[in-house]
């Protein structure tokens, strides 16, 4: 009996459906759900611990998102003391199957945490492990008999490792559903009670290996999920009137007035009340060069200040944060699964059927039952179509990382070399990210490298890219630098020095204009370096323009080549997608053979466009860098990060990591997929046909039972050497 705001008992089914999880983001569906007094209830009894609460009453579900030191459980056990249901019966699923959990259960406590789960499985796999060791030594090598009886010692540990199958497969029958656990269950069941053992032994190991590999994929990419919004913030400062307190990062709420000093990176989103700023926010926007921000102006988390002090009213922190809600959109592309997972799981469909008929046909035919039963053994086992798929993947992923590519999964793998689009971001990512000098102009008498000297000498404590290039490449042309002590940066202009009775000015047009100083005789030479995509500052000196310098971002290596190859490869459409400037885009893209370009792009414009892509070509693939780019990775049937300066938000989201950062990469990458594919389709045909000879050979009685089981093993070592060619090939 339920309880509801009008005081009325009302008979209703206890049961609240998990009916989907990405992230922090919950669908629940229970029929507590269809009267709006109950949705009043649960937003009151929510209201700290949720937020963006949306109901449909007709549809009896509340979608919510919880925050983010707030687990699903505490949310589940809150309801529970709200409409008082002890015990609540929740249903989660995962992949095609339901698994009922009872959060008062302990079992299923563990069941949800997986990294217990996961170190349970791999200590019972090596307990398996330890004990078929056991095994073939006493068998093979003391030449002693074991025991193979249903009361035997074997007999007990197939039992206890067939666990996990058996129970899926009371399940099933529950449901009155014939899947492929069911049928394996029963198989298993009957080796042991006619006393093939052994032989159900070696089948359960080899299952319990696949389902291994299986779970630590999908434990690793929730993992990855759950580390999406960490932004390694822990304690901002808060001011209190004339005093600054430390506090953590939990505490701070919306209103505060939060300090930013140079070199640390902003933990809220919010306005600047009070001083100005250099702010690098490269993983918002994609550019290279930080953004002059003063007061009434908006700040972002995860972004850096680079120079000045600033005051920050709050607006958001933590999940409330713009970078928060940008990774949240992201959540539901991490778990794609493997096209040739799909095909695995068509192909096993196929085998149950197939296996059915083919062991009730030899029974009929034969009138013997371990004809038949051999034939059952050979066609229960599902080891060949997982194995063919996940140890070439596997191989595949190791491959990768042993040249500095991390692969998390086998989705991202395969769909590399079967994408058609190719999008790429700029700043970061087909460009070091770093400026270069690529011209000096002299207007006075003075020569370039004086020039040079001069501006690194009042540039040399300035930590702008601009102003370290130019002390860099002063450093390479072997010029001597006095570091200048009268100096100050002014953040979003330049620099203002005075060396012995000389005053100087570098910095850019607004730096000029505030000290009215006209730069109207140079004018068609700047706007000539706008269009070649250039950045240029002036210097003058005494207040006379004395020359001007003009930088480019430098291309990644092999940039060039790397566009080329995939064209070559096959690859229809490549795309230059960016938050730069027009002119700086195009005249980029100038240098290489891009199939379009796209400017000046927002976050969500990359990801309009990545989804209009997807409309007309098979398979887009977004390669970044930056936080800005990963809701266009979101939308992506892949994504890969540039690692190597990359933000750590783009490396957590994106399937594939090239942690060097060499455009190169991207082509071994496409190359090992073709690889991989090639050999996932060699060990279809090598586990499928060693099944249908095994087959063969148990209808006609010329395979026992343990022989069947030997067949396993013998194409899953087969299986597992072509596939190692790919790891050490």
């Amino acid at each position: 009996m339920i309880k509801t705001t009008k005081n009325k008992s009302v008979k209703m089914d206890p049961i609240i459906k998990i009916k989907s999880q990405a992230g922090n983001r919950v669908r629940l569906k229970s029929k507590l759900f269809q009267t709006q007094d109950n949705i009043n209830l649960i937003e009151n009894a929510l209201r700290e611990a949720v937020y963006e609460l949306r109901s449909n009453t007709k549809c009896s579900s509340i979608i919510f998102r919880h925050r983010s030191n707030i687990t699903l459980e505490e949310i589940l056990e809150k309801l529970c003391t709200l409409f008082q249901i002890t015990p609540t019966k929740l249903s989660i699923a995962a992949s095609q199957s339901i698994h009922s959990v009872d959060i008062s259960c302990v079992g299923c406590k563990k069941r949800i945490n997986d990294s217990q789960s996961l170190k349970r499985s791999f200590i019972e796999f090596a307990a398996l492990s330890l004990f078929a060791g056991f095994i073939f030594v006493k068998e093979h090598i003391l030449g002693v008999a074991v025991a193979s009886s249903p009361f035997s010692l074997v007999g007990a540990v197939a039992v206890f490792a067939a666990v996990p199958l058996l129970k899926e497969s009371y399940q099933d029958i529950k449901k009155k559903r014939f899947t492929l656990q069911t049928f394996m269950g029963a198989t298993l069941i009957g080796a042991v009670l006619f006393g093939e053992v052994t032989a159900a032994f070696e089948i359960i190991y080899i299952l319990r290996g696949g389902m291994l590999l299986e779970e630590y994929i999908a434990a690793r990419s929730k993992k990855e999920i759950q580390n999406l919004v960490e932004l390694d913030i822990k304690k901002l400062y808060v001011a209190k009137g004339e005093v600054e307190i430390e506090v953590d990062i939990d505490a701070v709420a919306k209103g505060d007035i939060v300090v930013v000093r140079s070199g640390e990176k902003i933990g809220v989103d919010g306005y600047i009340v009070d001083g100005s700023a250099e702010i690098d926010e490269a993983i918002i926007n994609g550019r290279s060069e930080p953004s002059f921000k003063t007061i009434g102006d908006k700040v972002f988390a995860g972004t850096i200040c680079q120079k000045g002090r600033i005051l920050i009213e709050v607006q958001g922190v933590g999940s409330d944060t713009y970078v928060f809600r940008t990774m949240q959109q992201v959540q539901q592309s991490l778990a794609n699964k493997s096209p040739s997972q799909v095909e695995a799981d068509k192909l096993a469909s196929k085998l149950l059927k197939l296996g059915s008929f083919l062991t009730v046909a030899t029974f009929v035919a034969t009138g013997s039952f371990a004809n038949a039963f051999a034939v059952m053994i050979v066609m229960s086992c599902p080891c060949a179509t997982v194995l063919a798929a996940s140890t070439a993947i596997s191989a595949g992923i190791f491959k990768g990382a042993k040249n500095g590519v991390f692969i998390k999964g086998a989705a991202a793998l395969e769909s590399v070399s079967q994408a058609e689009v190719y999008c790429f971001d700029k700043t970061g990512t087909l460009t070091t990210g770093k400026p270069v000098v690529s011209d000096i102009v002299v207007f006075d008498n003075m020569s370039e490298d004086e020039v040079i000297s001069c501006v690194a000498q009042v540039e040399y404590r300035n930590p702008h890219p601009i102003a370290k290039s130019i002390v860099d490449y002063a450093k390479s042309r072997g010029l001597k630098i006095d570091q200048c002590t009268l100096s100050g940066i002014i953040p979003g202009y330049g620099v203002e020095a005075i060396i012995g009775e000389d005053s100087y000015l570098i910095g850019n047009t607004k730096l000029f204009s505030r000290h009215n100083i006209s730069l109207n005789n140079y004018q068609k030479l700047y706007e000539k370096f706008l269009d070649e995509g250039k950045t240029v500052i002036f210097i003058a000196k005494n207040k006379s323009v004395i020359a001007m310098m003009a930088f480019v971002h430098e291309a990644r290596a092999g940039t060039k080549q790397m566009i080329a190859a995939l064209r070559e490869k096959g690859v229809k459409h490549l795309v230059l997608l960016t938050g730069d400037e027009e002119k700086v885009a195009h005249s980029f893209a100038k240098e290489f053979d891009f199939d379009a370009i796209y400017a000046s792009q927002s976050p969500q414009d990359k990801a309009a466009i990545i989804e209009m892509l997807k409309e007309r070509f098979d398979k887009v693939v977004m390669v970044g860098d930056g936080v800005n780019d990963t809701y266009a990775m979101s939308k992506a049937d892949l994504s890969i990060s540039f690692a190597a300066g990359g933000s750590e938000a783009a490396i957590a989201v994106s399937d594939i990591a090239i942690t060097h950062s060499y455009p190169k990469d991207v082509v071994f990458l496409y190359e090992l997929s073709q690889k991989t594919l090639r050999v996932i389709n060699q060990n279809y045909y090598l586990g499928t046909g060693t099944n249908l000879a095994g087959v063969a050979l148990a209808a006609i009685g010329k395979l026992s039972p343990i022989a069947a089981g030997a067949i396993h093993i013998g194409h899953t070592v087969g299986i597992m050497a072509n596939s190692s060619r790919l790891a050490y090939g």
